[in-house]
């Protein structure tokens, strides 16, 4: 057994492929915060979803589900500020509110509303009160929420749902509100197990959207009661999975060494 190698003594020996995969570093915000950077990180895949529109009492609507959307390879560098949106206020009669925008502020975009996504339009009172636009529409006895605003592609959301009765559902980022009925939410792989941005239903029980979840608050049915509150949204960032490959030295076992030196065998 012969090698020209003698680095370290003779124990290096011949080159082999070395493999791997460096896993994802994902950071996850439920509220306002600041993305730092793993070293030789160079661009991220993002999650984001806005806070839900607030429903509405007395016969009143639900609200619509907050933006939400999804980016990959965005190039950046350096710490990023993130926001995440609030869930708007529910109303009787009045008072309800959209919810608000969450953003991952990357300085490096073309565009800043690249990284944005819109809250969750309020819904309408009851009689002919229109419902309000956003990611996704609030439900309506008046004129439809209407989603996607402003336009993105694919779209954040849709619109609510009318009924003369203003117990429109709100719209959703997976559906449009349909009557009473609220659209569905969606998933995305970078926060699994949940569903987000769906809208709340009209005339239901006034429930909230549920924390960190984009979701729509229901609407209620009882004079002077109240709608549900949105839910507020979340944030999600991810350095993705890198497989890596490249050749090193390989290392001599050492019984095996011992075992050529003793027969004279090492050179």
């Amino acid at each position: 057994m012969t090698t020209s190698n003698r680095l370290n003594g003779g124990v290096i020996g011949a080159s082999v492929e070395q493999s791997g995969v460096t896993p994802a570093d994902t950071q996850t915000f439920d509220s306002d915060g600041t993305w730092t950077q793993p070293a030789g990180a160079t661009s991220v895949d993002v999650f984001i979803c806005a806070g839900g529109g607030g429903g509405m009492g007395d016969s009143g609507s639900g609200g619509g589900g907050g933006g939400l959307r999804e980016a990959t390879g965005i190039a950046v560098t350096g710490p990023v500020a993130v926001t995440v949106g609030q869930g708007g206020a529910g109303g009787t009669n009045s008072g309800n509110a959209a919810g608000t925008n969450s953003v991952f502020a990357t300085t490096f975009s073309p565009s800043e509303a690249t990284y944005v996504a819109t809250g969750g339009g309020r819904a309408g009172r009851a009689a002919t009160d229109g419902g309000g636009q956003g990611g996704s529409g609030g439900g309506s006895s008046g004129p439809t929420g209407q989603g996607n605003v402003p336009p993105f592609s694919p779209p954040q959301g849709n619109p609510g749902g009318q009924t003369p009765n203003g117990r429109g559902g709100g719209g959703g980022a997976g559906s449009a509100g349909s009557g009473g009925s609220a659209g569905s939410g969606a998933t995305t792989p970078l926060a699994p197990g949940t569903t987000f941005s769906a809208g709340g239903a009209g005339g239901a029980g006034g429930s909230a959207g549920g924390a960190n979840t984009g979701n729509g608050g229901q609407g209620n049915v009882p004079h002077g009661a109240y709608g549900g509150s949105g839910g507020s949204g979340k944030v999600v960032v991810q350095v993705p999975a890198v497989p890596f490959s490249f050749y090193g030295p390989g290392i001599w076992d050492m019984e095996a060494l011992y075992t050529y030196v003793k027969s004279d065998e090492w050179s």
